[in-house]
C-alpha cells in the first residue's frame, strides 16, 4: 500500500479516535478532554520521528497502545490506571485470565486500527516524503508536550497527570523512587498520643472482654458486599445462613467498608489483620514482605493463642507464603496442604476447604486465633450447575445472577461450617468473625450494573459498592445488635482487641466501633485518595484532589449535599493516610510502640 497525503490524514484522524476512545473508557471528563491533545502529538511525534524507520514505529506505537490498553482493562476492574510500581504482580495475570477475558469490549478494537494502518503502510514509508520543513514541524510537535509534561510537575496545575496518558506515566515512573519513607517528630508525637488515648479509652470501654479467652476464628469471604443481606432473588433469600447468624448473639455492622490499596483481595487481609492503611504504590504483601508489623495475629499470641490461617489456593498468590510469617501467623495452609477435589474459577472449593479446614483445627489445645480466606465466590462466577442452588429464569442468566449463586452458594458451605462447629462442641467457645474482602458487581460489566440498579431500585452509589458486611458472633452477647456507624477494614482490629479484652496499646489507625463517637473511613480506591464517608455523609474526591471538585451526597438517601462543611475532614483524610503510608514505608511499627512504652511507662522492654 503506496502512501499518500490522504493516507496520512486517516493515520492523525485514528490517532484523534484512539485517544477519544481511551478517554471515554476511562471516564474522563468532558471538560478534561483537552488533555488528550498531548497524547495525540505525541503518537504524531512518534510517526514523524520514526517513519523512515517502519519497524520502529510500528513497535513503538504497538506497545504505547498495549499499555493503553492495559490501563483500560485495569481500570475497568479497578477505576485506575496501571503504574510502574505493580509491575510484580505480572505473574497472577495468568491465574486471573478467565476475570480479564470477562472484562474485553467488541469495540476495544478501536484501539488497534491505527496499528493496522502502519503494518500495512510498513514496506512503503521510507521513501515517503512527508514534510519539506521536517525539523522545524518535529520541534513543534516537541513544543507542546514539553510544555503539558512541565505544567503536570509544577505547582500551578497538577491535576493534568491525572486525566492524560503521558503526563500519567511519565509523572508514576520518575515518582517511582521518591517514596517519602520518614517519620519526623511530629508523625512519631501524634502516632503516640494516639496510642496513649485509645488505651485509657479502651479500659473502659463498653463490651470489653465479653470475648476473653474464648477462640477466635475470622472468616474472609470473597466478594460479599452488603446489599444481598437480607434480600431475596424471585422469592427466594440469597445469604439464608449469613441471616440467621445475625440473629444469633451478633454484632451486625450493616455500613462497613472496604479499604483497599492495589492488592485487592490481600490489601483486605492486611488492613484488617494490621489497621493500617494498604498503600497504593504497589500490592503491600509484596512490597513490604520483610517489615515486622504487629496486628492481629501477633497480638493474640502475646496473649496466649495459637495463630493460624488457611487459604485453598498456592501460598505464593500475593506473596502470602512470605508476609504471613512477618504477620504473625505461626502455621500457613495453602493449597498444597489439602486434597484437591473440585476447583471453582481457579482454587479449591469452599466445601472441601471449609471441612478440612475444620479437620485441621482437631486435637489442638490451647487457645486458637483461627483466619480462613474463602475463594469459591471469585469472579467470573463460574459455578458447576449443580451447585446452583437458586431458581434462575433462562432468559434472566447473566453475570449478575451468576454472582448471586457464586455467593449463595458460599452462604450454603457457611451453614454447614456452622453446623460442624457445633457438632464439634465449638461454636459456643468462638468468638465468629465474617466479613466481606471487597464488592462483588462493579463497573466493569454494564449489563450486571443495570441488574444490580434493577435489583436495588435506584441508582447503585460508589456507597452501596464499597458497602461489605462484617458480623461478630459473641456467644453469650445475648440479644443481637445492628451497628450503624460507619467502619472500615482498618477498624476490626480496634474492634475485635475490645472484645477479646486486650487493651489496645497498639499502632492501629481504626478506632473500635462499638464504642467509637463518630464513625469515619477514608477511600484511596474507587473513590480515590481524599474521598470519605461519616455517619451522615458520602464525599468523592476528584481525581486532581482539588476539594472543590469533588461531590457530597447523604449517606443513607443518596440525596446530594454541599460540599463545604466537609473542607476539614477532607484535609483530614490526606493526613491520616499519609501517616499511615510514612509509618509501613519506614518499618516503623515496633520502634513507634518501644517509644510509646518509654513514654508510657518509662521503661523500653528488650524484644
Amino acid at each position: 500500500m503506496k502512501p499518500k497525503k490522504s493516507t496520512l490524514v486517516l493515520l492523525f484522524t485514528l490517532y484523534v479516535l484512539k485517544v477519544l476512545y481511551f478517554n471515554f473508557a476511562t471516564d474522563i471528563p468532558i471538560n478534561k478532554m483537552l488533555y488528550g491533545l498531548v497524547t495525540i502529538s505525541v503518537f504524531t511525534l512518534i510517526f514523524v520521528w520514526t517513519y523512515k524507520k517502519p519497524k520502529l514505529t510500528f513497535l513503538l506505537t504497538g506497545l504505547i497502545t498495549l499499555i493503553m490498553y492495559g490501563d483500560i482493562l485495569y481500570y475497568r476492574y479497578f477505576m485506575d490506571y496501571l503504574s510502574i510500581k505493580l509491575l510484580n504482580q505480572v505473574t497472577f495475570v495468568g491465574s486471573v485470565m478467565e476475570v480479564v477475558v470477562s472484562i474485553i469490549r467488541p469495540f476495544d478494537f478501536i484501539l488497534f486500527i491505527d496499528i493496522a494502518l502502519l503494518f500495512l503502510l510498513r514496506k512503503n514509508l521510507v521513501d515517503f516524503k512527508l514534510f519539506k520543513k521536517r525539523k522545524a514541524f518535529v520541534a513543534a510537535m516537541l513544543i507542546f508536550p514539553t510544555v503539558i509534561l512541565s505544567i503536570s510537575f509544577s505547582q500551578v496545575y497538577t491535576g493534568i497527570k491525572e486525566y492524560e496518558f503521558f503526563n500519567y506515566h511519565v509523572y508514576d515512573l520518575i515518582s517511582a523512587d521518591f517514596e517519602n519513607s520518614r517519620l519526623t517528630s511530629e508523625d512519631r508525637k501524634d502516632i503516640i498520643t494516639s496510642i496513649v488515648k485509645q488505651q485509657v479509652e479502651s479500659v473502659d470501654a463498653q463490651h470489653f472482654g465479653i470475648g476473653k479467652d474464648m477462640n477466635l476464628m475470622v472468616i474472609q469471604l470473597e466478594s460479599f458486599q452488603n446489599d444481598f443481606i437480607g434480600a431475596f432473588y424471585r422469592g427466594q433469600e440469597i445469604l439464608p445462613n449469613l441471616n440467621a447468624l445475625i440473629k444469633d448473639q451478633a454484632f451486625y455492622f450493616d455500613h462497613y467498608y472496604q479499604q483497599l490499596g492495589k492488592g485487592n483481595t490481600s490489601d483486605a487481609e492486611f488492613a484488617s489483620l494490621n489497621s493500617l492503611y494498604p498503600i497504593l504504590t504497589g500490592n503491600t504483601y509484596n512490597v513490604y514482605e520483610s517489615n515486622a508489623f504487629m496486628g492481629l495475629p501477633w497480638i493474640m499470641r502475646e496473649n496466649g493463642y495459637q495463630a493460624t490461617s488457611y487459604h485453598g489456593y498456592v501460598a505464593s498468590f500475593w506473596n502470602r507464603e512470605n508476609i504471613y510469617p512477618h504477620e504473625g501467623f505461626e502455621t500457613s495452609y495453602f493449597e498444597r496442604d489439602y486434597i484437591m477435589g473440585d476447583k471453582i474459577v481457579f482454587g479449591l472449593d469452599d466445601y472441601d476447604f471449609f471441612m478440612q479446614s475444620l479437620d485441621k483445627m482437631k486435637g489442638r489445645s490451647g487457645k486458637q486465633f483461627d483466619f480462613l480466606v474463602s475463594l469459591s465466590s471469585h469472579k467470573p462466577y463460574s459455578l458447576q450447575a449443580e451447585k446452583q442452588f437458586l431458581d434462575v429464569p433462562k432468559e434472566e442468566v447473566c453475570f449478575f445472577t451468576d454472582h448471586l449463586q457464586s455467593i449463595h452458594y458460599v452462604d450454603h458451605v457457611l451453614g454447614q461450617t456452622i453446623e460442624k462447629l457445633k457438632e464439634e462442641g465449638l461454636y459456643e467457645k468462638t468468638v465468629l468473625v465474617i466479613y466481606g474482602d471487597h464488592f462483588g458487581i462493579g463497573v466493569e460489566n454494564k449489563k450486571a450494573f443495570e441488574a444490580m440498579e434493577d435489583f436495588l431500585g435506584r441508582p447503585y452509589k460508589n456507597e452501596d459498592l464499597l458497602n461489605i458486611p462484617l458480623i461478630i458472633r459473641v456467644p453469650g452477647l445475648g440479644e443481637s445488635q445492628t451497628i450503624s456507624t460507619s467502619g472500615g477494614q482498618i477498624d476490626l482490629l480496634p474492634t475485635l482487641l475490645n472484645i477479646m479484652g486486650v487493651e489496645n496499646e497498639y499502632v492501629t489507625f481504626g478506632q473500635d466501633l462499638l464504642n467509637a463517637k463518630e464513625g469515619l473511613v477514608l477511600s484511596q480506591t474507587f473513590m480515590g485518595p481524599g474521598s470519605f464517608i461519616t455517619d451522615t455523609v458520602v464525599y468523592e474526591a476528584s481525581k486532581d484532589q482539588v476539594f472543590e471538585n469533588g461531590i457530597a451526597y447523604d449517606r443513607d438517601t443518596h440525596e446530594p449535599v454541599r460540599i463545604e462543611p466537609y473542607r476539614r475532614i477532607f484535609e483530614k483524610a490526606f493526613r491520616h493516610l499519609e501517616l499511615s503510608k510514612r509509618v509501613t514505608e519506614a518499618d516503623a511499627v515496633h520502634d513507634l510502640l518501644l517509644e510509646y512504652k518509654e513514654y508510657r511507662y518509662g521503661v523500653i522492654e528488650k524484644e
